[in-house]
């Protein structure tokens, strides 16, 4: 059986197109890379970003259900990664109205070295 090429470079899967847009930047593997990406994001940024991720955060949830955490397709963990980085960018927008915390340790100061296995 042949696999159609055009599923293979997907990113997202499908149905999700409007947010590939934030995959290059958003989809990172730890969650210590999602909070040091979140930092040195412009916050107009995040905000853009976490808008376009909740208006779509139910949807991709019921979608990932389908789908074991140790065995989904790429394009699947590059969603799963996206609202993981959501997560963390509804810190800055909810919260902090801000990239960082304020008066917090710099991201160098302090390192998250494990997180919810296997999308750390």
């Amino acid at each position: 059986m042949t696999r159609d090429r055009t599923c293979d470079s997907r990113r997202l899967p499908e149905g999700f197109e409007d947010i590939e847009q934030f995959v290059d930047h958003w989809s990172t593997a730890t969650s210590h890379e999602r909070w040091c990406l979140r930092a040195q994001t412009p916050y107009p940024e995040i905000v853009r970003f976490y808008d376009a991720m909740f208006a779509r955060a139910e949807e991709a949830t019921v979608y990932l259900e389908r789908f074991p955490l140790n065995d989904m397709p790429e394009p699947t963990a590059n969603l799963l990664r996206l609202l993981l980085a959501m997560c963390h960018a509804s810190v800055a927008v909810e919260m902090h109205q801000s990239s960082s915390i304020r008066h917090a340790p710099s991201a160098h100061a302090l390192q998250i070295v494990t997180g919810f296995q296997p999308h750390g």
